[in-house]
């Protein structure tokens, strides 16, 4: 798998998360890293950042590394916990580990982080194969 291509695919094709401003860094086997440099558009009313935002990073990153077996997949369920509220954050980081491959589902525990290196969000994303080729 040609996971440099692969990042640079998934960055050109994915309009949502460039009208967001997600930016996949990296993806290995198993494993995603996606950042956003925040923007006042991105803030709730209290000034924080946007819970969509953060929901909408752990799902991308998490596909990104589930998309690393080399097959399409869709979200199935989501559990994530908003653990800080992102206040005065420039930069947010999101990473995804696998914690399950199967020949169906795949589970992964994504976190949200500040610059700072704090937690902001924490989540277990689960994924269906849709069992065809990525196109690279």
């Amino acid at each position: 798998m040609d996971y440099e291509l692969l990042r640079e695919i998934r960055n050109q094709k994915n309009a949502f998360g460039n009208l967001v401003g997600v930016k996949i860094v990296e993806i290995r086997e198993g494993y995603a890293r996606t950042e956003l440099e925040v923007r006042p558009e991105l803030m709730n009313p209290v000034n924080s950042l946007h819970g969509g935002v953060l929901f909408t990073m752990i799902d991308i990153t998490g596909g990104s590394a589930a998309v690393s077996h080399g097959e399409n997949i869709t979200t199935v369920d989501a559990d994530i916990r908003y653990l800080r509220p992102g206040i005065g954050v420039k930069k947010v980081i999101c990473e995804a580990e696998e914690i399950k491959k199967g020949k169906q589902l795949l589970v992964y525990r994504v976190d949200v982080k500040d610059e700072k290196g704090s937690v902001l969000t924490t989540g277990t994303v689960t994924y269906m194969s849709l069992h065809n080729k990525v196109a690279l």
